[in-house]
């Protein structure tokens, strides 16, 4: 996946050197919520037979 060029306030900028997350499991708090896990992790794999309602609304998964 290739890095888009970001700008900030009309400012673009090289992100290029930024660096990763690891996937070395990290001791981390998220929201109050303990986790001992890598902050960079593959996508889970989706399930078509599921619907998503989020606020009223109805979601299914649909391939781009």
């Amino acid at each position: 996946m290739a890095r888009s060029a970001l700008c900030y306030r009309g400012l673009p900028y090289d992100h290029s050197h930024d660096a990763s997350p690891s996937p070395a499991p990290i001791d981390h708090v998220y929201r109050g919520h303990h986790y001992d896990a890598p902050l960079r992790h593959e996508p889970s794999p989706v399930d078509e037979a599921l619907d998503f309602v989020y606020r009223g609304t109805h979601y299914h998964h649909h391939h781009a």
